[in-house]
């Protein structure tokens, strides 16, 4: 029987390792040059949120969600579908249990350990992703799959029941990511048959903000000013995004002087720790959500855009080890993955960019945290995963 271990190494997928790689060493920097004196790094800043030692925590993070990636690369992938239902149901759990915990920057988002704070919402992601692709692998291999609106049902109901309660918390961004990994993953399972009413769904709702934002200007902005549906916090960073000038001082200040910073940047960048508005401490948490702006000031676009390349090079390997995987399940698991990180990448650095809302949702792989890097890491972890099991053991 042929080596399993020779195998792995063989079948490894080092294209996409090497991209990790590349993201981590952007992400140490960013997260270094936006906390640099700005805080004692042995106490860190509770009033600007800086932990203390923030790099050197950083890169224990890093490294321990390496460690994690390859111990769930050597996990055979199948096996997760065994304990769907149990990690899908702990994950509810957790994101009920969440409200028993006080608040942290006005949401109950985290659950606080000794040390750290947990973020269940990130494991919803996961389990979601992972129920679904078993149910879509187990629907195709029916003799008459229903592919019907009651047969995506169950897929909804796994999706928004989690989106819901990140809703409650509150954490807008979660939530999204949510719902853009479900579309993503019934756009890939659906295929040809309910392709048309999809992309009609989805031409409807681009050409409903094109015309609200173009067109209806002025009665777009009274609507969003006297509806009571969204909270306000919520309402002005749509307006801001709208409109960038209004409110730069309060609600549209990041975002503001995020976009001055990635101006500022210009081609080659200013140089670390150079840039005005990085150094000056202008951007409030620069060092999470608007981590790209301290990439851009300071890198310029020649260093941002090395950045999104390393992220689309990345995106390019989970494709292509989808769509060579032995079996359906871990095909849906890694388009869901994909869809996740490319909703997060393009929301995060359009918000920079000052092209999509300030939803709270940070850069993967490069904004600081803890909870939510392991598991990006696990994600890329099944990806390898699937990727050294693309062939079947040979009997000599």
């Amino acid at each position: 029987m042929e080596s399993i271990v020779k195998r792995n190494i063989r079948d490894l997928d080092y294209g996409l390792i090497i991209a990790m790689l590349g993201i981590s060493v952007f992400s140490c920097i960013a997260v270094y040059t936006s906390t640099y004196g700005k805080a004692n790094p042995a106490v860190g800043d509770p009033v600007l949120g800086i932990p203390a030692h923030i790099l050197y925590r950083q890169i224990v993070w890093e490294v321990l969600s390496y460690i994690t990636m390859f111990l769930v690369m050597f996990y055979d992938y199948k096996s997760l579908a065994k304990i769907r239902w149990i990690f899908y149901g702990g994950t509810l759990f957790l994101l009920v249990a969440v409200f028993g915990f006080h608040k942290i920057n006005n949401a109950h988002s985290w659950i606080p350990l000794p040390g750290l704070s947990f973020e269940p919402s990130e494991l919803a992601k996961l389990a979601a992703i992972i129920w679904t692709s078993d149910y879509m692998a187990r629907m195709n291999e029916r003799e008459t799959p229903d592919y019907s609106f009651r047969g995506l049902l169950p897929v909804f109901a796994v999706f928004l029941i989690p989106a819901a309660l990140i809703l409650k918390e509150p954490a807008l961004g979660q939530a999204l990511v949510l719902i853009a990994t479900m579309f993503t993953m019934l756009l890939v399972y659906v295929k040809k048959r309910h392709l048309a009413w999809m992309m009609g769904i989805g031409g409807t709702l681009v050409g409903f903000v094109a015309l609200a934002i173009g067109v209806f200007y002025k009665e777009t902005l009274h609507f969003l000013l006297h509806q009571h549906f969204l909270k306000y916090y919520q309402t002005m960073r749509i307006v801001t995004l709208i409109d960038p000038g209004y409110s730069t001082s309060d609600y549209g200040y990041q975002v503001a002087q995020a976009e001055i910073a990635v101006g500022s940047g210009g081609v080659y960048g200013t140089g670390l720790f150079h840039g005005s508005q990085t150094s000056g401490g202008w951007i409030p948490f620069q060092w999470t959500d608007f981590i790209f702006s301290a990439v851009a000031e300071q890198l310029g676009f020649i260093g941002s855009s090395v950045l999104i390349m390393l992220f689309l090079y990345m995106l390019y390997r989970m494709i292509r080890i989808a769509n060579t995987a032995l079996d359906d399940f871990g095909s849906y698991m890694l388009a869901g993955a994909v869809g996740m990180f490319a909703f997060q990448i393009f929301e995060n650095i359009g918000m920079n960019l000052v092209i999509t809302p300030a939803t709270g949702i940070t850069l993967p792989f490069v904004s600081y945290g803890g909870s939510s890097l392991i598991v990006d890491f696990i994600f890329i972890g099944i990806a390898l995963s699937v990727s050294v099991r693309r062939r079947t053991l040979r009997f000599d």
